[in-house]
């Protein structure tokens, strides 16, 4: 059989590889990748939304000599297959300049390595001239021309990446740098996410920022603000380990509003239940549960966070972006098995949500009744709050009084208040703004309570004693204990 090389067309293949699927926030964090790789403890992300525009992104990292920069700019210079150190982020050899150039028509590289800087660039436009594999090499006298060089000069080792004539990158900006702007900011909120490991790791944490602001590290497990971790399970793949972990983030009525805005917002992570898989504590993919476990209004507390080496990307069918990821057969079955166990405190935290830890002996207003009609809720007569209203009121507006408590229990909105949970738009923790106005209304509640046993001291003490355990003081224990202090019956 006979055979004849059939090279690639250069500039048809590589306005194809354009179309991979790469958007801003993808296509930087896969420099970010690279950055980290090469051991960078600072990554500087600039933009100028001026003509002619250019976004930079530049990283102290150890830099690259005359091959390794050429490697770096060769297409599929590292094979897929290939055995790669633990810590390396990369994949495919084609990041760079594939997310580059999805972005820009020009994608110039320089690199300080020992004191030199070196620069090669591609340029669309050159290569469909030339209809060519051609790479432009920069010398010494275009350095100048280069943005934001003069940072890089500032280094003593590092690596800039510079894309121009951002088609794809700005589309669609009227000339004001507003809509390169906006996907910038996107592209701040990613690698916050993306890269929250990194950005708090205590040994060598990684900054990065984007126009000098830096960019703060968003946990989609709320670690330091209350959820709830679960123990760790291993299980060997291939002689590779897989660590899983579960979180259980506090039911939002538990959050405040700045809590739930550190968080991406209700809309945002609170409702991606499922798996977060890391790639050496890169997150890959997040927010599923690969169709392994159904996705369930009692469940969306959990997250699960997987662990696993770059040792495994064969099985995992990871993509070049790096954004796709699915669990291979081996472990499909151990997952579906772990995952039950697993979401137990999600169904739990909404079964109490909004109560407080010890909630034995606690005096709820509302009655649950079930009985052969199903289940009913009704007012507590017996509450303490209650009775102090009986007792204050007259004898002939008790059955008034009766008449409005059973018109309450008859009309409450039981699906209405489904809805709303189920869509996190109610049970908000108040704020520090509303604590004196809400301590005023609990103390006039309490004076009201206390009142109506004005001539028995030992049921005013036991009452005042007791007011951690009565609804709605039990939902405020700080407040109560300030209450009971300034009410203590001399």
């Amino acid at each position: 059989m006979k055979q004849k090389s059939l090279p690639p067309q250069a500039s048809v293949l590589l306005e194809s590889m354009r179309a991979i699927g790469y958007d801003p926030a993808t296509a930087i964090a896969d420099l970010v990748d690279n950055s980290i790789t090469a051991g960078a403890k600072s990554v500087c992300i600039r933009f100028d939304p001026g003509k002619p525009r250019a976004v930079a992104i530049l990283d102290d990292g150890k830099g690259m000599d005359a091959v390794e920069l050429e490697t770096a700019m060769r297409h599929g210079s590292r094979s897929p297959g290939e055995i790669r150190p633990a810590d390396d982020l990369g994949r495919f050899g084609l990041g760079l300049k594939t997310a580059s150039l999805s972005q820009c028509r020009r994608l110039c590289v320089l690199s300080k390595h020992k004191g030199i800087i070196r620069g090669m660039v591609w340029d669309l436009d050159d290569v469909a001239k030339s209809q060519e594999w051609t790479i432009g090499i920069l010398e010494s006298d275009d350095f100048d021309q280069v943005p934001f060089i003069d940072e890089l000069r500032l280094l003593k080792t590092g690596t800039l990446v510079i894309w121009q004539k951002l088609d794809t990158l700005a589309a669609g900006d009227p000339g004001d740098g507003s809509v390169l702007g906006d996907r910038m900011r996107h592209v701040g909120d990613h690698i916050a996410l993306v890269f929250h490991r990194y950005l708090t790791d205590r040994k060598r944490a990684l900054k990065v920022s984007i126009n000098l602001q830096p960019i703060i590290a968003l946990d989609p497990f709320l670690e330091n603000d209350g959820s709830l971790m679960g123990g760790e399970e291993t299980i060997d793949v291939e002689g590779h380990r897989v660590t899983l972990r579960a979180f259980t983030l506090p039911h939002i009525s538990r959050l405040t509003r700045s809590q739930i805005e550190k968080a991406g917002g209700e809309s945002g992570l609170r409702r991606q239940q499922g798996f977060y898989v890391y790639r050496n504590r890169r997150l890959i993919v997040w927010g599923t549960w690969f169709r392994l476990f159904r996705q369930e209004e009692l469940t969306k507390l959990t997250r699960i966070r997987v662990d696993v080496t770059n040792a495994l990307d064969h099985l995992w069918c990871l993509d070049i972006k790096k954004s796709v990821a699915s669990p291979p057969a081996i472990l499909r079955d151990r997952l579906r098995g772990l995952v039950p166990t697993m979401v137990r405190p999600s169904l739990h935290a909404h079964q109490y949500r909004g109560r407080v830890t010890h909630t034995k002996g606690l005096q709820h207003i509302w009655r649950r009744i079930e009985d052969r009609d199903g289940i009913r809720y009704e007012v507590d007569r017996d509450h303490p709050v209650i009775g102090a209203l009986r007792a204050n009121s007259d004898q002939g507006m008790l059955s008034e009084l009766d008449n409005v408590l059973m018109a309450i229990a008859e009309s409450l909105p039981i699906e209405a208040l489904y809805n709303d949970r189920a869509n996190d738009q109610i049970g908000h923790k108040q704020e520090a703004s509303d604590n004196d106005a809400l301590t005023a209304q609990l103390e006039d509640l309490a004076r009201q309570m206390l009142g109506a046993f004005s001539d028995r001291r030992e049921e005013q003490e036991r009452l005042l004693a007791g007011l951690g355990s009565i609804e709605p003081f039990a939902l405020h224990p700080t407040i109560t204990a300030q209450i009971q202090s300034r009410l203590s019956i001399p």
